[in-house]
């Protein structure tokens, strides 16, 4: 013991620090690093001392580096500024973001540090673009949220099908359309397949999202943005569900929220603002592939199945479309009666599902991209885990140790930047460091 409070006294700034690592998926993030890159320089953070020593000791395995203890609360602006400055990326695991957030936001602006989060919050990001981009580029700053499931793959993605069509078709990206499916074990229990963070978002959103960024997918296009109207009305969310006849699947939207990728894909691509990769009218779609989600689905003909998959895509898109109304419309007794829905629906934050669905689950992004030209590129990429609880933290330490090393973000896209600008195409690579794995091809 008195080993591991030596090495964490020592003042060497961190590679990475987890704030907010005592929670389920923080602890999943510890066990990432822990498998990456055992050999880092990092820490832990938090408001309790005892609790993120007791998370040193019951994970870290003995005579492995061990980890800084840092005691930070988020509602102390000195305790704040004063973790900021130990590390060179902070990843933040410490949610709702739109109430703490925008402190350490401006901690790690003021220190020098990147800076990542899982947030699903865009009416929060939106915030954050307004309040403190500037000041983040003026810093050289990289901020990206929403480094998890929700947008970083999906972003990626995009980047990537962008690079394909460019380099190996010569045609700029007019469209990127993406299928999620899930692979592995079928996810049976809402606690399984619906983490506690994500159900804290859609409930904040209930009770403090009043802006209309759930409707409205250019709400995090730069505030000059010269099309702003026709991104929106270009990639305005569709509520009924759609058959792809090239897959032969039918699409739902995509789950937990439709309204949470496109707009950080949006902004990505405005700020990446290169005609070589990107058309002027640049259109994105995603959707569920309502096939991944019916058992013994993969043993029959495709059309054999689509009665099932309409069925279940109509029984997906009343509760979205419902929850997508109540949080832009102004009815507070509707936001009264999907709060306790959601809480009995989902494990508690900090919570999570059986070490089965953790690692039994998995998904794939099918990709289909279309060229200025005509061209066509097709990919999938496969991750290994649960969306949110194992793919998830996997891949925010994979990226936020990339940018503490120098091999991931060497864009020049500095502020309140997407995943995809914030670390660049290398990312591709990277991320297979995290069961994640880019293949061309159907």
């Amino acid at each position: 013991m008195a080993t591991r409070k030596s090495a964490a006294g020592t003042r060497r700034r961190l590679d990475l620090l987890l704030f907010g690592a005592t929670g389920f998926t923080g602890r999943e993030a510890v066990r990432a690093l822990l498998r990456q890159r055992p050999d880092a320089h990092w820490g832990v953070a938090g408001r309790d001392a005892a609790r993120l020593q007791a998370l040193v000791d019951a994970m870290v395995p003995a005579g492995a580096r061990a980890p800084r203890v840092v005691v930070a609360d988020a509602c102390d602006a000195a305790s704040l500024q004063a973790m900021a400055r130990q590390t060179r990326v902070l990843f933040n695991l410490a949610g709702p973001y739109h109430a703490t957030g925008d402190a350490v936001v401006a901690a790690c602006i003021g220190a020098g540090t990147h800076y990542l989060d899982l947030t699903g919050e865009t009416f929060w990001m939106q915030r954050l673009v307004r309040e403190q981009h500037d000041a983040a580029c003026r810093a050289g700053v990289k901020v990206i949220p929403c480094a998890g499931y929700e947008a970083l793959p999906f972003d990626l993605a995009t980047l990537w099908a962008a690079h394909q069509l460019r380099d190996h078709r010569g045609e700029a990206c007019a469209s990127v359309d993406i299928a999620v499916r899930f692979t592995g074990q079928p996810i049976t229990r809402p606690h399984d397949g619906v983490s506690g963070g994500t159900a804290a978002t859609m409930t904040e959103l209930l009770a403090h999202d009043h802006s209309d960024c759930l409707r409205d997918m250019a709400c995090l296009l730069p505030p000059d943005a010269p099309d702003a109207a026709g991104v929106a009305r270009r990639n305005a969310l569709q509520w009924r569900p759609r058959y792809d006849a090239d897959r032969q699947i039918v699409l739902a939207p995509t789950l937990p929220g439709p309204f949470i990728n496109p707009p950080v894909v949006l902004r990505g691509v405005a700020l990446i603002d290169d005609a070589s990769l990107f058309a002027a009218d640049f259109r994105y779609r995603e959707g569920t592939d309502m096939r991944s989600l019916l058992p013994g689905a993969a043993r029959l003909p495709p059309r054999a199945t689509l009665g099932l998959q309409w069925a279940g895509a109509a029984a997906l898109i009343a509760p979205l479309a419902s929850l997508s109304a109540t949080i832009a419309g102004p009815l507070q007794f509707q936001r009264g009666l999907l709060k306790p829905l959601l809480q009995r629906l989902a494990p508690k934050p900090g919570s999570g599902p059986r070490q089965a669905a953790l690692d039994g689950s998995g998904y794939a992004l099918q990709v289909s991209a279309r060229g200025v030209g005509g061209a066509r590129f097709h990919g999938r990429v496969q991750a290994q885990g649960h969306p949110g609880y194992r793919s998830t933290p996997e891949m925010a330490v994979c990226a936020a140790l990339g940018l503490a090393d120098g091999t991931l973000g060497r864009t020049p896209h500095v502020g309140i930047v997407s995943p995809a600008a914030g670390l660049g195409i290398e990312a591709v690579a990277a991320l297979r460091a995290a069961g994640v794995v880019f293949e061309a091809g159907r």
